[in-house]
């Protein structure tokens, strides 16, 4: 079964950007005990777009666990530049990400208008489930979409870190 994981994209909501402090160390292993819960569930296959925060975490915990595990990344990307203006160390995190996924799917070359919402797309209308760091009433688009979809929705949030 597929999963894709997403995000409201308010990781670092709490001003706090170092990966190696509260709340982020929190979100990080309420990440990895979801993913592994999900894997014991069945869900072998995830997809995220590997934007910084929660997207590109989840890559990166499902590459780990490809080592002794039979689980499978793929990254869906919006667009190629999507790291242009990002940070070193997030930037390379992204590209040893690439190179340890199944595959990289790339949607469009260049940004333009609605790339992210063909990339959610993409993702939900392929995925059982989606695994969502948020709020239930978040008012993103994948969230919305894989309800449209009928998938299976699991949230954790900085109040609710495992999923049920």
């Amino acid at each position: 079964m597929i999963c894709t994981i997403a995000s409201n994209g308010k990781e670092f909501a709490s001003g706090v950007l170092n990966e190696s402090e509260e709340p982020v160390i929190s979100i990080k292993a309420a990440l990895r005990n979801n993913i592994w819960k999900l894997f014991t569930m069945g869900y072998d296959e995830f997809y995220s777009n590997t934007e910084i925060g929660v997207p590109l975490w989840a890559g990166a915990t499902v590459t780990a666990l490809e080592m002794f595990n039979e689980i499978k990344f793929y990254a869906v990307i919006p667009y190629e530049e999507q790291t242009t203006a990002w940070p070193e160390p997030q930037r390379d995190m992204y590209y040893s990400v690439h190179e340890k996924s199944e595959d990289v799917i790339m949607l469009d070359t260049h940004f333009e208008e609605g790339c992210y919402r063909r990339a959610d797309e993409y993702m939900i209308n392929d995925s059982d489930a989606l695994l969502y760091y948020g709020k239930s009433d978040d008012d993103s688009y994948i969230l919305k979409y894989a309800r449209k979809q009928g998938i299976r929705i699991f949230i954790f949030s900085d109040d609710k870190l495992e999923i049920e």
